[in-house]
């Protein structure tokens, strides 16, 4: 009875993790671009950037991170970016949505580069 109590109270928990393969592409993107927001949650981080194209058009870029705690261990805070930033994300394109993407590794104007994994 015990263990068919944890496996239930679990559930949940595995239901919401996914599959990257499942959400994104596999071919790597360059996006340059300007911080409008960065949010430092749990599960995963959020990377809001503008980015201009060729003709000039302005579109509001969702980039998904990685988890806090994994991202400290790789240098980054929660003011790693602020809005107004000029950043560059190398990302992998959401399969359903134009603008949404999986975040690799973000160079900072200054040329550092933040990784995700």
């Amino acid at each position: 009875m015990l263990i068919w109590l944890a496996a239930l109270s679990l559930a949940p928990v595995m239901l919401a993790h996914h599959s990257l393969a499942a959400e994104y592409g596999s071919k790597l993107i360059t996006l340059n671009g300007t911080i409008t927001k960065f949010v430092w949650m749990n599960p995963h981080t959020r990377i809001y950037l503008d980015v201009t194209d060729a003709s000039g058009a302005v579109a509001n870029w969702e980039c998904e991170g990685n988890a806090p705690g994994g991202l400290l261990s790789h240098g980054w805070s929660r003011e790693s970016l602020q809005p107004g930033d000029h950043v560059t994300i190398e990302g992998f394109p959401a399969k359903e949505h134009s603008d949404i993407c999986k975040t690799h590794a973000v160079t900072l104007a200054d040329g550092r580069r933040l990784m995700m994994d």
